[in-house]
């Protein structure tokens, strides 16, 4: 939390005898302490300041909470040397401290999930910001790359592209040389890292047709996220696989000015890189930097949770025969087709909907759930007076009942 120094120095007309929050002012105080004491001003800024301390020190690991001690210990002194009993000097030391550790720091926890991996011997022998020209990466830098066109599939949306999006875990081990990571999907997807207490991280390259999201990564790690369908977007946007081997040495040379150590296609959703790691293996993840971050809560949730949902909300119902029989009696009126009588056949029924399946009338306005595809797909009747819905139809079709024509891929087949 910023505050200006002209603010922290008007409150001190406040100042009289109290008791400062984070020590005891009745105990044996040194003469700076004995002036904090005695300001109201003083007083709260220090038990500001405390709060962000302790706060800082409740998500440190071992090393970092002894640096973070030995550093305030010298700030204390400092303090002491610099101000002694001087009020405003005093307000002007502890605002730039409280400004220092207002940020909370990332939360690194071991993760719950277990991960193996093994790296194969060989290699390949392949020849907004987009690239990581603004930052020095070391000589002893290594590169690697891996995707797929999915990882495991989720209830969520990152984006409004209309798919559901997908999880990949990403687990790095590398305590001898600094990482660089090059990731790539074609759905939507949600990259979750985690690494061993040794691994640095020192950039990541996320790309896809969809939007891409890396998450798990402590907040200070440079990355570029780019894809085919947001602007401003790099040139290179395509998913790791086979076909696309050729594209990732000359990615990898522009931006690391190196070629990839090795490739690894992502199996079950899951990519390994470096040394060899088994389940008893120690990773870390930053748990402020979570997949129920990134997720975009005002969409409704993706495929068939999607339609659960909207009906669970009185939104949607399910079709029934009386629906379909409206549709054909007002599709067959409007047509006013002059149609000769066909021996053994109502030839209304060419008015029918074909390829419903599963099927749902639209009662109020909704957003159509991601990831209606393939075995997703449904139908939708559009109510008389109710909105087009926003969303994608994905492989649906939707008969308005408004406009009396169908939208969707199937429409005309």
């Amino acid at each position: 939390m910023k505050q200006s120094y002209f603010k922290l120095l008007s409150i001190f007309a406040l100042s009289f005898n109290v008791n400062a929050a984070s020590y005891d002012c009745t105990g044996q105080l040194n003469l700076t302490e004995q002036a904090i004491c005695s300001s109201k001003a003083l007083n709260l800024l220090d038990e500001q300041l405390s709060d962000y301390y302790s706060a800082h020190l409740a998500v440190l690991q071992n090393t970092e909470k002894s640096d973070l001690i030995s550093n305030q210990q010298k700030w204390i002194r400092k303090r002491n040397h610099n101000c002694q009993t001087n009020v405003d000097c005093l307000a002007v030391v502890y605002a730039a401290r409280i400004e220092q550790l207002s940020l909370i720091p990332d939360n690194i926890e071991t993760t719950n999930s277990t991960f193996a991996h093994r790296p194969a011997l060989d290699s390949f022998n392949v020849e907004k910001q987009c690239d990581f020209s603004n930052i020095t990466l070391s000589a002893d830098l290594a590169v690697y790359a891996g995707g797929a066109y999915s990882g495991h599939k989720t209830n969520y949306q990152i984006d409004e592209s209309g798919h559901m999006a997908t999880v990949f875990d990403v687990a790095i081990n590398s305590p001898d040389v600094p990482v660089a990571l090059i990731l790539g999907a074609y759905e939507p997807s949600i990259w979750n890292i985690k690494w061993t207490q040794d691994t640095k991280i020192a950039a990541v390259y996320a790309m896809g047709y969809h939007k891409q999201i890396v998450a798990g990564l402590a907040s200070n790690t440079p990355v570029v996220l780019t894809s085919s369908r947001e602007m401003p977007k790099c040139q290179n946007n395509f998913y790791i696989s086979a076909k696309t081997l050729d594209k990732i040495n000359p990615l990898s040379m522009h931006l690391f000015n190196k070629k990839v150590s090795l490739v690894t296609f992502a199996k079950n959703a899951k990519l390994g890189f470096g040394n060899a790691f088994d389940q008893k293996t120690e990773f870390f993840t930053n748990a402020a930097s979570t997949l129920e971050k990134h997720v975009d809560h005002s969409l409704p949730l993706a495929g068939k949770a999607g339609i659960e949902q909207l009906m669970a909300r009185g939104d949607i119902r399910p079709y029934n025969k009386k629906d379909i029989e409206k549709w054909v009696k007002l599709k067959s009126n409007q047509l006013n087709e002059d149609l000769p009588p066909v021996s053994g056949m109502d030839v209304s029924s060419r008015y029918k909907p074909k390829h419903i399946g599963y099927g749902y009338v639209i009662l109020k306005k909704i957003t159509i759930p991601a990831g209606l595809f393939g075995g997703n797909r449904v139908t939708f009747f559009l109510n008389e007076n109710v909105p087009y819905p926003g969303g994608s139809l994905g492989h649906s079709d939707l008969y308005d009942f408004n406009t009396l024509k169908c939208h969707g891929s199937l429409c005309n087949i």
